[in-house]
């Protein structure tokens, strides 16, 4: 700007009027802008223009019809009329604006009136009408009519309305001037579901991830969270056991909570905390994620970590729609590990032996043999090529007053892992009417069972079949020479046989829900209606399991347990909404709600079964174990406020209000209030973005709030008593009652306070949308279980204290890359960042251990694997540093007790001895980071779907690759094939893998076996064709379709799979320990469509 000015300066210290042109100019343009005229001046005359794109925004197009003019006469035709001058000094015409004159009559104002419609003809009430270059400007009414006063019949009318493209009018002397606006690319029009109500996605000042139904319809999803993997801003889906209807971990914007859980609230059709596993994808309309406070305050003492509302398909008008769809797949697992063949485990067990003096467990001639017929591959025996069918099958249609949606669903799926499989059937009704003008109803009832067997190995390596697989000698055989399974591993694993484990350890779980919700809408008056719904969800399940003999210590036990819960709720919900003087929008919002839920098991077992077959159907016949029952029952009562208001749809406000009463805290603490607030400004609406051609849409927003976890039992707040055998004459033993779990009256929810500030930013008329968020999670009031000292009797209490944050950005951008001719291109890409850190664990509590007893790496794991401390994330690996080994010459071994080609670790505390001292955190196993990237490319009727996935900035303590190198007690001799690139003295010195000795001292639970677990995963690719109905007589539509998934995973990860984790918990991340590994999978599919 400053070279402009002062060019200006100089050219006008130097400008001479000019006398006469010999240049001609012929120019034919209507409704031109003018430097369009000006360029086509330069070309023909070869004088330059000089101006200003402020200048710009003032001009007024011309309509030009001139053949062989003079320079002169072309210029005083662009320049009539303008609020511009002009001068010429060597060849550059110098635009300048007029002097404003008191003396010169304005030109008379003329009125232009006009209404407003969409692409349907419907009247569009609240769009902007604006004269170009001016702040004047006004809205239509409900009618969609608009009046405005323009300066000259030159003016120019700018019209623009959110979800629309905007468009301008020259209004050439016109007295009326009416247009059908063209809805946008992008979607910010359209309604969003939010808690209680529906919002416009461009007058939302919240932060909200969506997800519709052509999100994933070409992908083979059949699970929700295989849905909201990879394609929702903000949230992280962990397949933490890859096995078919296995457990998986979905947070949104981090975790909170140790003890008070940290999923997500799921809400489906208006019931809220709807089941995860009973979704059929194949039902899903649309999914929002609500992510701060302004969106999940709503739901309050259940919303601090986020809300995922999930609706489902309706029936519309028109007669009846058919769709079967079948899938046919078969699953591989990811990768193999590189072990050790049956010879070179032989040569490698007996160099062990000859290091630490004692005698060769194999003879040349074994060896031999091995080499010539080769060994058992461990791996093999338990893994194998999964098949898996899945047939759906939905109905719709209806009337001017009724819908229907009907649809059934299938699926069985054998894991990749011997005798683990999943089945699941659902089916859903969903049906709406209008009774009367009114009044409309609507009634949606679901039903789903499941089977789920094997689906997820225990958090230890013992009874994991991949744990043993890994640590079991080649050079053993699966059977005996009377086809009896092997019983003991003679040379490497102390445990049991891992073909054994897969067919002798059940674990069954049988799974019934029905869900019902249904209610009446009225309209009472206009803009107000009221809402009434009743639901009701019952859930059935039974957890069986079975061990034999041979995996069991020799004694048989198998046990069952039924559990049973019905949860009902009661939304009564208002609402009103008027537009007034077509500036000001109000929505209010009055929820009572009302949910009770009621819950009872019963258990029994048994040992010594005389008839194994039987496994659990049979414990008569056994010796009876002790049976257990209970009861539990909490209610919540919620009263919800909220009120919207929107000026122009420019300037956004929302506050909200929520008090919930919970049966769970007793006294004060049974009530608490959850408040949020959020504001928005749109700042594409404002007259001075009218001129501004790139962006559609640039919203500012922020917001702040107050939301609540309540997830603990219903009885913490009481005492319990807990009955123990007692001898007082050690003969005989008397059952009595001692404390149990010490009840604190005084508990409340844990309360999580968000601060979000957002961007939303709409680009070349919408094909853009770019969004930005970064918020900041305080969790305070943290419900922590502790253990009291032994003089008040040692048992645990929970109370509230300590403190977690998380914060972070993310960043979301959806386009349409290309839309031309028979080529379509859409893309999304997300990106997430959250770190979290625990604040505080109350008052003198410097950290805390894992509180769960059973280390995940049981005699490998000399402490706790996992600690919460102040400044660490949830979950910190806990272990020693690594340095290598110990190399020739360096005397510092010695003080150790060790020797070249030993292991070496840091001493924290520069004692001289590697103990429990020196234990610090050495990772964290919860990822920072994850992304997503889903393209969808059509041709013709080819469509292409590709969607990569990815986590990344978090660590992985790989016990598997631990047991198999670590030469312990539960694995005497190494597998892996890395072992023969150990230290060898004269040999291999550089080595950082220990050698074979008596003086090493093999830490597994260090950084030696801690990797980073960063991977990016072509989640999934897709290929589809379409025939349609017109190619075949109009009698059905074909689509066939085949699809990958996780068919590449890019990772440095030495283990078979970076994403599966060996047990649940936000403080258990992280360790991977015979761990069920995710498949790749090759479906092929067909749909038909009557």
């Amino acid at each position: 700007m400053m070279k402009l000015t002062v060019l200006l300066m100089t050219v006008a210290l130097l400008q001479v009027h000019a006398a006469g042109y010999s240049q001609t100019v012929t120019i034919s343009r209507s409704n031109a802008p003018l430097d369009m005229i000006f360029k086509e001046i330069r070309k023909q005359t070869g004088y330059t223009f000089l101006y200003t794109d402020e200048q710009m925004l003032q001009e007024r197009k011309v309509s030009l019809q001139l053949k062989d003019a003079s320079l002169k006469e072309a210029l005083e035709a662009c320049f009539r009329g303008q609020p511009f001058s002009y001068s010429i000094s060597d060849k550059i015409v110098i635009v300048k604006r007029k002097p404003a004159t008191d003396n010169m009559a304005a030109p008379p104002e003329q009125e232009v009136r006009g209404k407003i419609t969409n692409e349907k003809g419907e009247p569009l009430p609240g769009v902007t009408i604006q004269v170009k270059g001016t702040a004047k400007g006004v809205v239509t009414n409900e009618k969609g009519e608009y009046v405005i006063t323009v300066p000259d019949n030159r003016a120019v009318l700018v019209i623009s309305s959110l979800g629309y493209n905007k468009t301008e009018l020259p209004v050439n002397g016109q007295k009326e001037l009416s247009v059908a606006l063209q809805p946008s690319a992008s979607n910010i029009n359209e309604l969003v579901v939010v808690g209680y109500g529906e919002q416009k996605k461009g007058t939302l000042t919240n932060a909200i991830s969506s997800i519709t139904a052509k999100d994933f319809q070409d992908a083979p999803v059949n699970r929700l969270d295989q849905v909201l993997q990879g394609r929702a801003t903000g949230v992280q889906v962990t397949n933490s056991a890859g096995s078919p209807g296995g457990s998986v971990r979905i947070r949104i914007r981090g975790s909170n909570s140790i003890n008070g859980g940290n999923d997500p609230l799921y809400v489906v059709d208006g019931f809220v905390g709807a089941e995860f596993f009973s979704i059929n994808p194949d039902d899903i309309a649309s999914i929002q994620v609500l992510k701060d406070a302004a969106a999940t305050a709503i739901y309050g003492s259940r919303g601090a970590n986020g809300v995922i509302l999930i609706t489902t398909k309706k029936g519309g008008k028109g007669g009846l729609k058919l769709n079967f769809t079948t899938r046919q797949s078969v699953s591989t697992v990811i990768k193999k590990l590189d072990l050790l063949n049956a010879a070179d485990f032989a040569e490698t067990a007996n160099a062990h032996a000859a290091a630490v003096g004692t005698p060769p467990k194999f003879t040349d001639a074994q060896i031999a043999d091995f080499r010539a017929k080769g060994g058992t591959d461990w791996q093999n025996e338990i893994f194998r090529s999964a098949p898996a069918q899945e047939y759906l099958l939905s109905l719709s249609g209806g009337t001017e007053k009724s819908g229907y949606f009907i649809s059934g669903n299938y699926l069985n799926q054998d894991g990749v892992i011997n005798n683990s499989f999943y089945k699941r059937y659902t089916l859903r009704s969903n049906i709406n009417a209008s009774l009367s003008n009114r009044v409309s109803a609507f009634l949606n009832i679901t039903g789903s069972y499941s089977t789920a067997q094997n689906a997820d190995i225990p958090a230890d390596g013992p009874s994991s079949p991949l744990a043993q697989a890994l640590t079991w000698a080649p050079t053993t055989p699966v059977r005996k020479a009377d086809g009896t399974f092997t019983v003991s591993d003679p040379v490497g694993s102390q445990f049991y046989n891992p073909v054994a484990l897969t067919v002798d350890r059940i674990a069954l779980r049988d799974r019934m829900l029905a869900n019902m919700i249904g209610g009446f809408k009225f309209d009472v008056l206009p803009g107000l209606t009221f809402n009434l719904q009743y639901g009701a969800n019952y859930l059935q399940y039974e957890d069986k399991s079975f061990g034999g003999k041979i995996t069991n210590n020799n004694v048989s036990s198998a046990g069952i347990r039924s559990n049973k819960e019905l949860v009902l709720q009661n939304t009564n919900t208002l609402n009103y909404r008027k537009v007034f003087n077509n500036v000001h929008s109000l929505d209010v919002t009055a929820v009572a709600e009302y949910q009770q839920s009621t819950y009872n098991y019963s258990s029994s077992g048994a040992t010594n079964l005389t008839y194994e077959n039987f496994q659990w159907y049979n414990l008569a016949l056994a010796t009876a174990g002790t049976p257990g029952s209970g009861y539990s029952r909490w209610a919540l009562f919620s009263l919800v406020g909220r009120v919207n208001y929107a000026y122009n749809d420019k300037y956004l406000l929302s506050a909200a209000l929520r008090r919930d009463g919970s049966s769970k805290f007793q006294g004060n603490n049974k009530y608490s209030y959850f408040p949020s607030v959020s504001a928005g400004w749109v700042v594409s609406n404002e007259p001075f973005m009218q001129a501004v051609r790139g962006i559609s849409n640039l919203k500012l927003r922020g917001s702040w709030g107050l939301t609540g976890n309540q997830a603990i039992s219903p009885y913490s707040t009481f005492s319990s008593y807990s009955n123990i055998p007692a001898s007082f004459n050690n003969s005989t033993h008397v059952v009595g009652l001692v404390m149990g779990n010490i009840g604190n009256p005084g508990l409340k929810w844990e309360t999580t306070e968000q601060k979000d500030v957002g961007l939303d930013i709409g680009l070349l008329k919408g094909r853009i949308a770019v969004t930005v968020d970064y918020f900041i999670k305080d969790t305070r009031d943290l419900l922590l279980q502790e253990n009291l000292p032994m003089y008040l009797g040692g048992n645990s209490i929970t109370r509230n204290v300590g403190a977690v944050q998380n914060k972070g950005w993310e960043f979301a951008v959806e386009g349409e890359v290309i839309n031309r001719g028979a080529v379509h291109w859409n893309t999304g890409f997300n990106l997430s960042f959250v770190k979290n850190k625990v604040v505080s664990l109350g008052e003198g509590k410097a950290r805390i251990f894992d509180p769960n007893n059973r280390k995940i790496g049981g005699g490998m794991s000399p402490q706790s694997e996992f600690v919460v401390m102040p400044g660490q994330p949830l979950g910190a690996i806990w272990g020693l540093t690594y340095l290598g080994t110990w190399k020739p010459g360096d005397s510092k071994a010695a003080a150790y007790g060790a020797k070249a080609g030993d292991a070496r670790y840091l001493d924290l505390n520069d004692d001289g001895a590697i103990d429990a001292n020196d234990y610090h955190v050495i990772g964290t196993g919860i990822p920072t980071t994850s992304i997503g990237w889903n393209n969808t490319v059509t041709y013709k009727r080819f469509t292409l779907n590709l969607l990569f996935q990815g986590l990344f900035g978090f660590d992985r303590l790989n016990y598997n690759r631990a047991a198999a190198m670590y030469y312990g007690g539960d694995a005497r001799e190494a597998t892996l094939a890395e072992i023969k690139d150990r230290y060898i003295p004269g040999v291999n010195e550089t080595s950082d893998i220990p050698a074979f000795s008596t003086t090493n001292r093999n830490f597994t639970q260090s950084s030696r076996f801690l990797e980073k677990g960063n991977f990016l995963r072509l989640k999934n690719v897709s290929l589809a064709y379409d025939i349609p109905k017109s190619a075949l007589k109009n009698t059905l539509g074909v689509k066939v379709f085949v699809s990958a998934t996780n068919l590449l995973t890019l990772t440095d990860y030495s283990g078979i799979d970076p994403e599966s984790s060996s047990s649940a918990g936000d403080i258990r991340q992280g360790i991977d320990f015979g761990t069920y590994p995710n498949a790749k999978t090759i479906t092929g599919g067909i749909t038909l469509s009557f």
